[in-house]
């Protein structure tokens, strides 16, 4: 059979590739499928592909053998690792998933923040402890958050903070104009920026100049009682700032999900913070189902001459 495509479909956990490979071939069997499962088979496959359907770990230096390559679909809504390796052609391209994990991570963002400011913590240990005390909540209606990036995820996540009563605050690299923003900043407003919000909630990605974004300075003129959630990249954070704001308690606390390396190591400092709160690269599960769909009506377009969704610009990074 002449297959119109062939595809290389990557995915750093091998066990999510059966699922992909079966999911596609429910709406194409028009199209030649390279499933890798490592290395071995990357290298096996990459000089037949014409496309890469592969998520934020794929192996980049094979770019340089990829010689028949037209577009790459990335499974994350990251591309660093695509943008950063300088293996990308100008005739090539990349594309990121948009519109897919935004209301997911809202959940994870509003939840975090209603378990501080129901003090959910003193709950459990108050029951543990068997121990009836009485005590004051907070309410989010009497926050401000800031949004850092706004992106589909940070626009989601600012628009289900605006239905709550939040008073929701931004900045980004480009106006927005969002009518559910508050107040909006351009990133060279950074330190006006970082003076007004209680949470700040960090969907930026990470680019040269977002790297290092968060520092010793930037800490020293946060409000003392702001909580920081990191679900973008670490990078964007400096860690040994981070960890020092946190245990001078020049900042209240932090909600991190992402991390310079993951796992994060056992013995990394970190983790004995009670002011930090540590989850697992959970907060926007990439899930094949929504992936492939995002994958599949780009596929459309890309073989109909249209603008593909989620078009990266090399020079933005994003």
């Amino acid at each position: 059979m002449d297959y119109k495509y062939k595809v290389l479909v990557y995915y750093h956990k091998p066990e999510y590739i059966d699922k992909y490979k079966e999911l596609i071939e429910e709406s194409r069997k028009d199209i030649a499928l390279l499933m890798c499962k490592n290395d071995e088979e990357i290298d096996k496959y990459i000089g037949e592909a014409d496309i890469i359907f592969s998520g934020s770990t794929f192996p980049v230096n094979f770019l340089r053998k990829a010689k028949k390559l037209k577009w790459i679909q990335s499974m994350s809504a990251g591309v660093e690792n695509f943008t950063s390796s300088g293996l990308i052609e100008s005739n090539i391209i990349l594309t990121k998933i948009k519109g897919v994990f935004g209301p997911i991570m809202s959940e994870y963002v509003i939840g975090h923040i209603f378990a501080i400011t129901q003090n959910i913590k003193n709950i459990y240990e108050n029951k543990r402890n068997k121990i009836w005390k009485p005590f004051v909540v907070g309410s989010i209606r009497n926050a401000t958050i800031g949004i850092m990036g706004l992106g589909s995820v940070g626009a989601d996540i600012a628009y289900r903070l605006h239905l709550l009563g939040v008073n929701v605050i931004a900045i980004d690299e480009q106006e927005k104009r969002l009518p559910y923003i508050g107040q909006e900043y351009l990133i060279d407003d950074l330190y006006d920026f970082l003076v007004k919000p209680d949470f700040l909630i960090i969907t930026l990605p990470l680019t040269n100049k977002t790297r290092n974004l968060i520092g010793e300075n930037e800490f020293n003129i946060m409000k003392k009682n702001i909580y920081i959630f990191n679900i973008s990249r670490s990078g964007i954070v400096q860690t040994e700032a981070l960890i020092k704001a946190l245990k001078s308690k020049k900042i209240s606390g932090a909600v991190l999900d992402v991390f310079d390396k993951e796992p994060l190591p056992k013995d990394h400092e970190l983790w004995t913070l009670d002011n930090a709160t540590i989850t697992p690269h959970i907060s926007g599960p990439s899930l094949p189902e929504d992936i492939v769909k995002v994958f599949l009506d780009n596929l459309v377009r890309f073989e109909k001459n249209k603008k593909l969704k989620g078009i990266v610009d090399l020079k933005k990074e994003y």
